[in-house]
């Protein structure tokens, strides 16, 4: 390790056991208190070694767990794990659920090892289908990055279930030395897709700094007028929420317009009035959704997948008792108003009201992001 000569990582040795061993040493020998000596050598060790993950093949050679990625803390929570696994479900449950685990994780072993994307693509593909409980989606991550530690969306993701099962405090350890390798540039933004360092890291936009905004919001009893008789009419039209981040209540959402997919006709015909305003501004969007939430419902912390967008919500019905917090601030939904945020930052939402919060999601360019960089992905 550049800068600490005498630290040398062993083949089948625990890369976090030796760093212990070696900064007790150096803490002894210069009467220096451990945990100084620890916090300044590990981000360098780690730093190093994540750049060298794949060339020394470091997830084989080296007996490395989660706890590498948390500042060696202790992690800690099979016994949890077994305990509510017993609780829970019937030993045939959990047979099925470390079936879909060894499926997924052999999926991205196979990605990893023979650098092969079609089984990556088909990782993507299954997990969502799956809907892993807060314990599978923990089990599977402690060891997903352990083969992708520098991948956004594997340190993303495990921090995520560490704080499913009440470790948030190793979340943030893991989301801190993520910004100190580059990975991000603030702990709470965390796009987990692709993050342009360049343009403004705002939470919040202010709505009167975008002209569209007003004839949006002219037209919100329009659009809330289609899509109540679409609901009536067509209810089998809106799907629940696939990616499991939802607690409680109920969350279901039908999409007009669809990133890389375009307007979907499907749909669209349902929604003529609406469809035809919004193709008709001078504004893109480059992805449209209706989106409900029931009271009850729980949308947990989570992280778009860019900071290339930012995204607005024009409130369509909401009578209070809903909210949404983005990176620190919460903020409400004014009927009839619109709202907009980066949604690359930390966000999630509560409906503790007695009413459904209904609004319509529209996704733009950030105005900071070069016009030959806004590419539909």
């Amino acid at each position: 390790v550049t800068g600490q000569e005498e630290f040398q990582l062993r083949k089948n040795q625990n890369p976090c056991a030796m760093l212990t061993k070696y900064c007790q040493d150096v803490a002894g020998r210069a009467g220096m208190d451990f945990r100084l000596v620890f916090d300044q050598i590990y981000d360098t060790v780690v730093s190093q070694l994540i750049k060298l993950w794949d060339s020394l093949k470091a997830h084989r050679e080296l007996k490395v767990d989660e706890s590498f990625f948390v500042r060696c803390e202790p992690v800690a929570m099979e016994t949890v794990v077994e305990a509510r696994l017993r609780a829970e479900t019937q030993k045939i449950v959990a047979a099925s659920s470390m079936r879909r685990q060894k499926t997924l994780l052999g999926l991205l072993k196979k990605a990893v090892e023979q650098r092969d994307p079609a089984a990556l693509r088909e990782f993507n593909t299954q997990r969502p289908l799956y809907r892993l409980t807060d314990l599978e989606r923990f089990e599977l991550y402690r060891r997903a990055i352990v083969l992708l530690p520098s991948n956004a969306f594997m340190i993303d993701q495990f921090g995520l279930a560490l704080m499913s099962v009440g470790r948030g405090d190793l979340a943030s350890l893991l989301f801190e030395n993520a910004v100190k390798r580059g990975v991000w540039g603030d702990v709470m933004q965390r796009p987990v897709s692709k993050y342009v360092k360049e343009i403004r890291a705002l939470p919040w936009h202010d709505p009167t700094e975008y002209p569209f905004i007003a004839d949006l919001e002219g037209r919100s009893g329009v659009i809330r007028s289609e899509f109540d008789t679409a609901r009536e009419r067509h209810p089998d039209l809106f799907t629940e929420e696939q990616e499991n981040l939802h607690q409680g209540g109920n969350w279901t959402e039908l999409r007009l317009k669809s990133s890389g997919n375009g307007w979907l006709a499907s749909t669209n015909a349902h929604f003529p009035k609406t469809v035809a305003f919004l193709r008709g501004m001078e504004q893109e969007f480059t992805s449209i959704k209706f989106s409900s939430i029931l009271p009850g419902t729980h949308i947990r912390p989570h992280t778009g997948p860019t900071n290339e967008r930012l995204r607005v919500h024009l409130t369509l019905r909401h009578r209070g008792g809903a909210r949404i917090r983005v990176n620190d601030t919460w903020h409400t939904w004014p009927e009839g108003k619109a709202i907009i945020f980066d949604d690359s930052w930390e966000h999630e939402v509560l409906n503790e009201g007695d009413h459904e919060r209904t609004v319509l999601i529209l996704d733009i360019w950030h105005p900071e992001l070069p016009e030959d960089q806004r590419i539909v992905h």
